[in-house]
């Protein structure tokens, strides 16, 4: 028996939170339908109610508004104020992105994170001296992923994938969806890859899987892949307790999102 059925059927009350929209695999398991549709196999009555205000992104619910419409979620023109208390920034280079963290990190240790799409391969070995491959190479820029679960010695000075977002030694190394999401910082930097771009034909963002490196979501379809990588922005982009810093890799895609924002 799912494990859901086994909560509605046993217990007098039942309460999930859940956010569809940070669904980021075909895999996955657990959705709002999931729930309903278990609690009509057991005559449970079903209330829902919206959380509005959250603790990330300064409470704002005027950001994740606009990071809603600028990703497709909705079709209310929202525009970024200027004057907005969560910090959103961005920026010209992923150097100048990585710099403005660090500041972050040197004034308060274990308070930034620097994330990215899944749009680089994941080293599962360490290079010939004994480091982490520097993966994430834009230009001149260049670091490595979260450390690979298949590298069971970890160099000195870093740490295990699942505690990249927990010990400082994370900040040396850049994140994925799959550790940033459930955690949040202080500052969080993402580099928004090629994986999701500005469409002229829609006037909006579209999915590209040719730019993707994941292997289990590129098993997904394109409408699904479509609907997954919006979702991983929109987890990434939403980490931030205080601010959110960004480098778009695509020119076009950057120019898309600053026309939505004050100038």
């Amino acid at each position: 028996m799912p494990q859901i059925d086994q909560l509605i059927r046993c217990a007098r009350t039942s309460v999930f939170f859940i956010d569809d929209q940070q669904s980021v695999r075909n895999a996955e398991i657990g959705s709002s339908k999931v729930i309903k549709d278990a609690a009509a196999r057991w005559n449970a009555q079903v209330y829902e109610t919206h959380l509005k205000n959250q603790f990330r992104c300064m409470g704002s619910n005027d950001y994740l508004e606009w990071l809603n419409y600028t990703l497709g979620y909705s079709k209310e023109r929202k525009i970024l104020k200027k004057n907005e208390l969560f910090e959103f920034r961005i920026f010209d280079t992923p150097t100048d992105l990585y710099n403005a963290l660090y500041e972050k990190e040197i004034a308060k240790p274990n308070s930034a994170r620097l994330t990215a799409g899944f749009c680089w391969p994941w080293s599962k070995t360490l290079g010939h001296d004994g480091l982490p491959i520097n993966d994430v190479v834009i230009g001149e820029f260049s670091m490595p992923w979260e450390t690979h679960g298949e590298i069971k010695k970890i160099p000195y000075g870093y740490v295990s994938w699942d505690q990249w977002a927990i010990k400082p030694e994370g900040f040396k190394q850049v994140g994925c969806i799959y550790t940033a999401q459930g955690f949040e910082f202080e500052y969080v930097g993402v580099i928004f890859a090629d994986d999701l771009t500005f469409d002229h034909a829609s006037n909006g963002l579209k999915g590209n899987m040719s730019a993707h490196k994941d292997p289990t979501l590129l098993k997904s379809k394109e409408a699904e892949f479509d609907k997954y990588v919006r979702n991983i922005y929109r987890v990434l982009m939403s980490r931030g307790l205080k601010g959110c810093y960004m480098y778009f890799v695509n020119n076009d895609t950057r120019k898309y999102f600053e026309s939505h924002i004050e100038r």
